[in-house]
C-alpha cells in the first residue's frame, strides 16, 4: 500500500509520534520495568508533576488554542462557547452544594465518557476514507467501544481502594462478579470478529489501514494493561494520561499547523511556546487547588502554605466548580474539536 493512500490527517511522522505511539510506549515501559511499578503503586510527587500537571491538566487548556483563540472558529461558535462555561458552572455549583460526593461522581463519569469518545473519534478520523457499509461501521464502533468499556466494567465489578478516577469512591460498585467470564468471552469474540473483518478487507482491497488499526490496537492494549492486567494507581495514571493527553495535544498542534502553515510550525520554539502556555495555565490552576482545597503537594506549590484550606460549604461550592470549569468545558466541547470537516476554516478535510 502506497504511503499516500494511508488516511493520515497531515503528517505521518508527527502523527506516529504524537497520536499513535503514546498508547504503546507507556505499556512497553511498564512491561520492561514491572518490578519498579509493582513496588511503587502510588503516584509520587515527581510522577504527579510529569503526568498530571504537564500532561493531564495541560491538555485541557489546549481547547483554548482550538476554539477560543482561533478567531474564525470563536466567531462561528461564539454563543455556544460562552454559554457552555456559564451553564456548566451553574450546574456544578448546585451539585456540589447539594452533595460533594455526587458532584465528583458525576464529573468522573463525564470524564470517562470523554476519554472513551476520544478513541472513537480517532478511529473515525482514520477510517474517514473507507467506503464501508453500515455493518462494517457498526462493527468498528462496537470494537473501539469494547476496548474501553470492558476494562471499565471490570473496574466496576472489582472495585478496590487502589484505583479511583478523581477521588476515592467516585465509581459505583456493580456486584455482578459472576459475569466476569461472560463479559470476557464477549470481549474476545469482538476482537476476533474485528480482526477477521480487517484481514478480509485488507485482502480484498490490497490495502491495510495502518493508523486506524494502530489506534484500535493501542486502545485495547493500554486500557487492558492499565486496568485489568495491573492494579495500581501509578500504572493506571501513566497509561491513561499519556494515551489520552498527548494525542489530544498532538491533534490540536497538527490542526494549528494546517491552519497557519506560514507562521505556525513544529519547531523547538513553537513547541516551547505551545507547551509553556499550557503548563503555565495548568500550574496556576493546580496552585489554587493546593492552596485552597487539597494541600497535598506543598513541595510543588510552596505558596501560602500556612493558609488553612476552605471549609465553608458555600465557598467550596463556588471555588471547586470554578476550578473544574476548564475540564468541564473541555469535556463538553470535545465533540466540536473532532469535527474538522465541519469547520470551513480547517484544511485537514482536504487531505
Amino acid at each position: 500500500m502506497k504511503p499516500s493512500v494511508q488516511p493520515w490527517l497531515a503528517d505521518p511522522v508527527k502523527e506516529s509520534f504524537l497520536i499513535l505511539a503514546p498508547a504503546f510506549v507507556p505499556v512497553a515501559v511498564v512491561i520492561l520495568f514491572q518490578d519498579y511499578f509493582i513496588q511503587h503503586q502510588q503516584v509520587s510527587a515527581v510522577w504527579w508533576v510529569v503526568l498530571v500537571l504537564c500532561i493531564d491538566v495541560s491538555h485541557v487548556y489546549s481547547t483554548l488554542f482550538r476554539l477560543y483563540w482561533d478567531r474564525p472558529t470563536f466567531s462561528k461558535y461564539k454563543n455556544l462557547l460562552l454559554i457552555i462555561p456559564v451553564a456548566s458552572f451553574g450546574i456544578g455549583f448546585l451539585l456540589h452544594l447539594y452533595d460533594a460526593a455526587i458532584f465528583w461522581r458525576i464529573l468522573a463519569y463525564v470524564a470517562v465518557f470523554h476519554f472513551v469518545r476520544q478513541q472513537y473519534g480517532f478511529m473515525r478520523l482514520y477510517s474517514r476514507k473507507e467506503n464501508n457499509n453500515i455493518a462494517v461501521r457498526i462493527l468498528d464502533g462496537v470494537s473501539i467501544y469494547a476496548a474501553t468499556l470492558y476494562p471499565l466494567l471490570y473496574w466496576h465489578l472489582h472495585l478496590t481502594g487502589s484505583l479511583s478516577w478523581f477521588v476515592s469512591g467516585d465509581f459505583i460498585s456493580i456486584p455482578l462478579q459472576g459475569w466476569d467470564t461472560a463479559l470476557k468471552t464477549i470481549y474476545v469474540v469482538i476482537i476476533i470478529a474485528y480482526s477477521a473483518k480487517e484481514l478480509w478487507q485488507s485482502y480484498r482491497r490490497r490495502a491495510f489501514n495502518i493508523p486506524k488499526n494502530l489506534i484500535m490496537a493501542g486502545t485495547y492494549l493500554s486500557w487492558y494493561v492499565g486496568i485489568v492486567m495491573f492494579e495500581g494507581d501509578l500504572i493506571f495514571t501513566l497509561l491513561n494520561v499519556v494515551a489520552h493527553g498527548v494525542p489530544y495535544m498532538g491533534l490540536i498542534w497538527i490542526y494549528g499547523e494546517q491552519k497557519a502553515q506560514s507562521t505556525f510550525s513544529f519547531s523547538w520554539r513553537g513547541v516551547a511556546i505551545f507547551s509553556g502556555v499550557l503548563f503555565a495555565f495548568a500550574y496556576v490552576e493546580e496552585t489554587i487547588w493546593d492552596v485552597l482545597v487539597w494541600k497535598d503537594h506543598v513541595g510543588v506549590f510552596p505558596f501560602l502554605t500556612s493558609l488553612a484550606p476552605l471549609e465553608n460549604p458555600v465557598l467550596l461550592s463556588i471555588v471547586v466548580p470554578l476550578l473544574v470549569l476548564p475540564q468541564i468545558t473541555h469535556y463538553v466541547l470535545d465533540g466540536f474539536i473532532w469535527r474538522f470537516s465541519k469547520d470551513s476554516t480547517a484544511r485537514l478535510s482536504s487531505r
